[in-house]
């Protein structure tokens, strides 16, 4: 297979070589832009007829729609302006002149400006871009079920204002007429189609009780084919999608029978049975499944067990996967986008040492070549290796983890940072993370825990984070940095930690229960205050699999008083340095969990640093906050955790 490389006329975008991690000479320091650099070129989609790249780009900070000619010798590229203050979530082709967009808008709801996401779409003939759904109340408007392959229409669920129920409107993408096709159903929220675009099921819940609204074809009449409790722990198995196929009462169903891990299983909506696994994993859950464009039939699998991985159960998908992991040895390659006619494809390589690769892969001409490299800044840097590990808990808890360790030093009493992710109820991944990577350049082994709680790794690990927040699950931390001292990779007396969100939380909270093991810690939009946040806003703080009983998870006993896991109400036992960071707009956790914390240690004349981001919100997306953020860190640790 050739590979060669197919260079765009973006200014910015780079075409050199990917990182290579591993080698003997220390890494030269890199400049903190490269790590602060949101990546330019994203979610590139082949068109159905293979000609056409549409992909979201930035340039100059501003979002925009990119289009890329790909069928001449010489690829045309055009760029679309989009509204100042709009951000590009995704792309769909609708059709081979079309293009549906998700934009991240502002607007106004009760004196303050808050985000929604809204359906627009790009006309290639004529250049025009229209908005698809009139303005709604609600913030969600995105949902769409279904998008014809011809470009005709789409199907999209639509919740008028929070008072609503959603119900499913179809669009037409020529006229833009629209029409509701499925009413509003007491208490249903989820809406399923099958391939050909017939709304066949909904899923309904109120308090502890779910149900399944079914029909066999667009004439008939929705009937409540289930009604069960949510599953407790461990009662019976949860389901958490359901797939209907066209023409059929039969389907499929993910679910988390049996082992306690997502898998698919064959579905009969008429008898309510879960038949034969179609595709499960033995240690993890899957996390999706991909469609047939065409057809709508079931191709593949995804999961993560160590690393990313696509299971296709389509014996020709199979084959090229299989073709383009030869060509692109030791790396994470997913086919990202296909033409109908499987001809083209667009392959994203990339790796937890390499920010990645777009190439477009042509069947016909036996060829791949480069499309964008999307950290073009980091293109021929020399990143750190990445390696997945286990450590056990102090309960015998086995805790999977990934260990980076800085280029060119000897792996022995190195410093560490503790790096927990957000969440709580997510993951880490063996992929790019600029945090670890930017830690990892300054000199310091990173240690990412997925502590219990941590989603992926079936329902028994999330269950055993119930009620621990602050206590097991901090413990998981702690054990890793015993774990890691014990190898003698790192210096037990030279440990900092640092995260964001459910990380910044642990990292407070590292500061107050166990400032002897710490010697500094950095927040950015940490929780200090754990009973007034779980009066904000629960969805938001979890994974969608484990809403239902969020609060018991996260309080664990009734008569158990958050204030004892809060660190703000700890705030006087603080004795190590803190850097605590926030977005002011954050509609997540909002800045006066941070501010409450920066007020206490203020009162107590605990010495620390705070620093508010007024044009940020859950995350740093402008640049020159990232940039200014990653400087702060890198002086704070030079100063209480020297790399040496």
């Amino acid at each position: 297979m050739l590979v060669r490389k197919l260079l765009l006329a973006f200014g910015a975008m780079a075409t050199l070589a990917a990182p290579v991690a591993g080698t003997v000479a220390a890494a030269p320091a890199i400049p903190v832009e490269a790590f602060a650099a949101k990546p330019f070129f994203t979610d590139p989609q082949i068109s159905p007829d293979g000609r056409m790249v549409a992909a979201a780009t930035i340039h100059d900070e501003q979002s925009r729609l990119t289009l890329i000619d790909i069928s001449t010798a010489q690829p045309a590229v055009r760029g679309v302006a989009l509204p100042k203050d709009h951000k590009l979530l995704w792309v769909k082709w609708a059709g081979p002149s079309r293009v549906v967009l998700s934009l991240h808008i502002p607007v106004k709801r009760l004196h303050r400006v808050v985000h929604a996401s809204r359906l627009f779409l790009y006309d290639l003939p004529s250049g025009q871009l229209r908005l698809l759904t009139r303005d709604l109340g609600f913030l969600v408007g995105d949902k769409v079920v279904h998008i014809d392959p011809a470009g005709a229409y789409l199907l999209v669920v639509i919740q008028e204002t929070p008072q609503d129920l959603p119900s499913v409107w179809r669009v037409d993408l020529m006229t833009l007429e629209q029409r509701q096709i499925v009413k509003e159903h007491p208490d249903v929220y989820s809406w399923f189609a099958d391939g050909k675009g017939i709304v066949r099921a909904g899923m309904g819940a109120y308090r502890s009780d779910w149900w399944l609204l079914y029909r066999s074809s667009a004439d008939a009449s929705f009937e409540r084919i289930i009604k069960r409790k949510f599953p407790r722990k461990n009662e019976e198995p949860q389901v958490d999608a359901f797939l209907p196929i066209a023409g059929s009462d039969t389907g499929y169903a993910v679910a988390n029978k049996l082992t306690g891990r997502y898998a698919l299983y064959r579905y009969n909506f008429r008898t309510d049975e879960l038949g034969d696994l179609v595709f499960g994993h033995p240690q993890v859950d899957i996390e999706g499944f991909r469609l047939d464009p065409r057809s709508g039939a079931l191709t593949a699998i995804t999961y993560t067990d160590e690393r990313t991985r696509t299971a296709w159960l389509d014996h020709e998908m199979k084959m090229i996967q299989a073709l383009v992991d030869r060509a692109l040895p030791r790396s994470i390659n997913r086919i990202v986008s296909l033409d109908h006619a499987r001809n083209r494809m667009i392959v994203s390589n990339s790796s937890a040492s390499n920010p990645g690769t777009y190439y477009v892969y042509d069947r016909a001409k036996g060829e791949m070549w480069e499309l964008a490299k999307p950290y073009a800044a980091l293109a021929d840097r020399q990143l750190a290796a990445v390696e997945p590990v286990r450590y056990d808990a102090r309960d015998g808890l086995s805790i999977p983890a990934y260990l980076t360790l800085p280029p060119g030093r000897d792996p022995k009493g190195l410093p560490l940072i503790v790096l927990p992710h957000g969440g709580p109820f997510l993951r880490d991944k063996w992929e790019y993370e600029p945090w670890v990577q930017f830690l990892a350049n300054r000199g310091y082994a990173v240690l990412q825990p997925n502590f219990r709680g941590s989603t992926g790794y079936g329902k028994a690990f999330v269950d055993a984070a119930d009620g621990q927040w602050g206590r097991k699950m901090q413990d998981d931390l702690d054990d890793g940095v015993r774990w890691l001292a014990q190898r003698g990779t790192v210096d037990p007396k030279r440990v900092c930690m640092m995260g964001a969100s459910y990380g910044g939380y642990a990292s407070l909270w590292a500061a107050a229960r166990n400032g002897d093991s710490y010697r500094c810690a950095v927040s950015f939009a940490g929780i200090s205050d754990v009973a007034a946040i779980l009066k904000w806003d629960s969805s938001r703080f979890v994974a969608r699999r484990y809403y239902r009983d969020w609060q018991e998870r996260i309080r664990g006993e009734n008569s158990f008083d958050l204030d004892d896991i809060s660190p703000v109400k700890s705030a006087e036992k603080i004795r190590i340095p803190l850097l605590i960071a926030h977005g002011k707009n954050d509609g997540t956790v909002p800045l006066e969990q941070s501010a409450k914390m920066h007020r206490a240690l203020d009162s107590r004349r605990i010495a620390h640093e705070y620093v508010v981001y007024d044009d940020e919100e859950h995350s740093l997306a402008k640049t020159e906050n990232a940039v200014d953020f990653l400087k702060r860190v890198e002086a704070f640790l030079s100063r209480h955790n020297p790399p040496g």
